[in-house]
């Protein structure tokens, strides 16, 4: 099942706790997001999709349009 970026945004909204997230904000920065929130939503990401992010390549997701193209990768590479 390939994500959407429907289904990318509304779990990183629930994750957040927010009202609205668009695929080009950051984050960190735009979003408020902490290591601590990236790390569960990849985790999230991983036990929805059952993929593997390496912990290597947290630093360069850094916009939630990244994290999708990632999850896409990942999905599709099996």
């Amino acid at each position: 099942m390939k994500p959407t970026t429907d289904d990318i945004l509304n779990l990183v909204k629930r994750q957040l706790g927010l009202r609205e997230v668009r695929l080009y904000d950051d984050i960190a920065a735009d979003l408020g997001a902490v290591s601590a929130d990236i790390i569960n939503i990849v985790a999230a990401l991983e036990d929805l999709y059952g993929i593997v992010i390496g912990e290597e390549e947290l630093p360069d997701i850094r916009t939630v349009e990244q994290l999708h193209s990632l999850v896409c990768e990942r999905v599709e590479t099996g």
